[in-house]
């Protein structure tokens, strides 16, 4: 171990990994914009040219790639993945299905009156929602 990796205590080898865990996730951000996607959510309007795209590509694999080398160079090992893709898909639906059941008819009535057909209809959308969703975390569930 060089001087220099054995200067990092626990708490700074925590704090690095957080820093390039965080990274991490604004880099997956940034991939998403670059690639756009055609959802009608999107916030964002597809304004790069596809040499952009490429050039943004090449630019996250690069800091991905020197993040990695300036953890082997301090001495800390990659953060593990200890936790399923399967396990935080099933998660984030599951946090999707909360919100679905948030559109229920009758939650709406805090914001101002519905009439009544009205309450079905977004409560009936609402358990369509849900079921998607439920199927996803079904399928999920389901081992190969």
């Amino acid at each position: 171990m060089s001087s220099q990796q054995a200067r990092l205590n626990d708490n700074q080898i925590r704090h690095v990994l957080s820093v390039m865990s965080q990274v991490d996730s604004v880099l997956s951000t940034i991939e998403r914009l670059a690639d756009s996607s055609d959802s009608p959510f999107a916030r964002e309007a597809s304004d790069l040219s596809a040499e952009e795209r490429k050039a943004i590509q090449d630019l996250v694999a690069a800091l991905r790639s020197r993040m990695t080398s300036v953890l082997a160079t301090l001495g800390i090992p990659s953060a593990r993945k200890d936790m399923s893709a399967r396990w935080s898909i099933e998660s984030a639906l599951r946090v999707a299905d909360v919100s679905f059941s948030d559109l229920g008819g009758r939650r709406l009535q805090g914001y101002g009156d519905l009439d009544p057909a009205t309450a079905d209809l977004v409560a009936t959308l609402s358990v369509e929602l849900r079921r998607i969703t439920e199927q996803g975390i079904f399928m999920l569930r389901q081992r190969p």
